[in-house]
């Protein structure tokens, strides 16, 4: 299966093979990260990275990939895995994940978009706002806060 891996420090690989989410994301669990519905494209995250910081530490780079490619605005933490993604089309109307589009151009572009962003520079063929919301978006992911657990006792009568 063809997969892609931002890591925590933004460096972004591309992988052929087996996927080993355990190794890749972590033992505690993968969350899917709700992208644009046009893309042919999932992105999993650690599902408690966020609690975790000396283990998990946030991923500006991937966190700024992901709201280009219209998830949630909220900080990621931890390497962030790209794989395809086939919406519904099983027999029984379920989606599944799959190997990830060839060629991944758009990946590819998007996160060199996002480093050329935060380094001060325009991207020739995008607008100039949208260099300063991948800031702020990269500013938001540095120093958002956790988000909070509530844990309540429900008493059953």
């Amino acid at each position: 299966m063809r997969y892609a891996v931002i890591a925590s420090d933004g460096e972004l690989t591309q992988h052929d093979g087996d996927l080993d989410w355990d190794d890749v994301i972590g033992p505690e669990g993968k969350d899917r990260v709700r992208l644009h519905p046009s893309l042919a494209v999932a992105a999993f995250v650690n599902d408690v990275g966020l609690y975790y910081p000396a283990r998990y530490p946030r991923n500006v780079i991937g966190s700024c990939v992901l709201a280009a490619f219209g998830a949630p605005l909220q900080p990621y933490a931890g390497p962030v895995v790209f794989t395809g993604w086939n919406p519904g089309n099983t027999p029984l109307g379920l989606s599944e994940i799959c190997s990830l589009p060839q060629p991944v151009d758009a990946l590819d572009t998007v996160h060199g978009d996002v480093f050329k962003a935060l380094n001060g520079q325009r991207p020739r063929h995008l607008s100039p706002s949208w260099a300063e919301t991948m800031r702020e978006v990269a500013d938001h992911a540095r120093t958002a806060p956790t988000p909070g657990i509530t844990i309540r006792t429900v008493t059953l009568r």
